[in-house]
């Protein structure tokens, strides 16, 4: 006997049943776009919104870079892997404009910060 996979919708309460977690995931998703899309571009929007301590912007990082390691290290240590990935991606677009003291501290500040994720954190 298979699973049965079962959710509901967080703003209507429709119920979705499904023995493939992944079609059921697929349908909320689907759901949720047709019939709730304002809620979602809201939802979207207050979490690009949000520049909480473990989600700093690009400028954030930037300023912290020049300000010391120690600083930016205690920004960096906040954001999680997922987040890291894009953020290390645009940081080091402007690697080849960083003065050489800011670019030293985002190459220490960048492998710090790979041996913390590899540890779990």
């Amino acid at each position: 006997m298979r699973k049965m996979w079962t959710a509901k919708c967080s703003q209507c309460d429709h119920r979705f049943r499904s023995y493939s977690r992944t079609d059921m995931l697929a349908n909320i998703r689907k759901h949720m776009w047709k019939f709730h899309e304002k809620w979602m571009k809201a939802r979207m929007k207050a979490g690009r919104l949000a520049g909480g301590p473990g989600n700093p912007t690009t400028g954030m990082v930037m300023t912290a870079l020049a300000q010391g390691i120690p600083i930016a290290m205690a920004l960096i240590r906040l954001v999680r892997k997922p987040r890291w990935g894009r953020l290390e991606t645009a940081v080091s677009s402007f690697e080849p404009y960083m003065k050489p003291e800011m670019r030293a501290a985002w190459q220490s500040v960048k492998s710090i910060k790979q041996i913390d994720i590899r540890r779990g954190g």
